[in-house]
């Protein structure tokens, strides 16, 4: 329905941005990998190879949040920029920050929200019911294991200034980058690349839950992707799926708080968030219901800021 197109985007082709763009995240990914290390070896005085070991302690949580910022900073939300100058001499515009928002569609955002948790809840349940060989399944262990530990490191919260900080760096600025990204720089080329609206926005998902690099949440996340996809395909408004991401990730950052609070944070309750298959069927009808009033809201907005 909504045409990405713009006036000097022509200048590239499709696999041309698409190719661009993933220089730019190369070479984003590897000054990210330089600074970081930089910074860690300059922070921790331990032997080069105890740093990964030194970054899961409790002692270094922060120093992880901050590198964690430094990652999607360079990997993602840099190379977004870059590549939407490139394409456009307004790259901010390009890539959907613009104030054509009403009170509205973040209400319906909301509670897409809580319908997206639901649905989420019950993919982990699908990923989890996947029949695989023990190598396999040892093998996905193994890297959900690692990862798990990685969370656990940035999310063991004692204080409320670390919730406060891990706000701020786990749950908004990483929806920022993450949305600058996939949204507003892939989406665009992938559904230019398939001819297809709902396909590029599938590949798109696929693509960002991959990224992730968790097989168990595999599923919820490409649920999660086309959730954010839809909403900008509909909204042409970043920001709507900037707020929808930082309140999926600030609701899991909350959660992790109240159980460290208690004393009660483990891998086991980090991981204990699936629900019935019939829960995900219900939670799809009611998606449907939610994204047929945002798109109609969305297409007022739009005609009223001519978009």
């Amino acid at each position: 329905m909504f045409d990405y197109d713009v006036s000097d985007k022509q200048r590239y082709s499709p696999w041309a941005q698409f190719a661009m763009l993933l220089c730019l995240c190369g070479v984003g990914l590897f000054a990210a990998a330089l600074i970081s290390l930089f910074i860690t070896l300059s922070w921790l005085h331990v032997p080069f190879k105890k740093l990964h070991d030194a970054l899961l302690t409790s002692d270094n949580a922060n120093l992880s949040r901050f590198l964690q910022f430094i990652s999607t900073l360079f990997f993602m939300a840099l190379p977004a920029l870059i590549f939407a100058r490139i394409i456009n001499r307004k790259p901010f515009a390009y890539i959907g920050f613009n104030n054509a928002i009403s009170g509205k569609q973040v209400f319906i955002i909301i509670g897409i929200v809580v319908i997206g948790l639901i649905l989420s809840a019950a993919l982990s349940e699908v990923n989890a019911i996947i029949p695989l060989s023990k190598s396999l399944e040892a093998y996905f262990k193994a890297l959900e294991d690692e990862y798990n530990r990685e969370v656990f490191a940035i999310a063991n919260m004692k204080t409320v200034q670390d919730y406060i900080i891990s706000l701020i760096i786990i749950a908004l600025l990483p929806a920022m980058f993450e949305e600058m990204l996939f949204r507003g720089a892939l989406q665009p080329v992938m559904i230019n690349l398939t001819k297809n609206a709902v396909a590029g926005i599938i590949v798109t998902s696929i693509l960002f839950s991959a990224l992730h690099g968790s097989y168990y949440g595999f599923l919820p996340r490409i649920g999660l992707g086309l959730i954010l996809g839809f909403i900008y395909y509909f909204s042409k408004n970043l920001w709507l799926s900037i707020i929808f991401h930082f309140l999926n990730n600030a609701l899991g950052i909350t959660q992790m708080f109240a159980l460290s609070r208690r004393g009660m944070l483990t891998l086991k309750a980090m991981n204990d968030d699936t629900l019935p298959l019939y829960y995900g069927l219900i939670a799809l009808l009611a998606l449907f219901v939610a994204f047929r009033f945002f798109k109609k809201e969305s297409e007022v907005v739009i005609s009223m800021h001519n978009l």
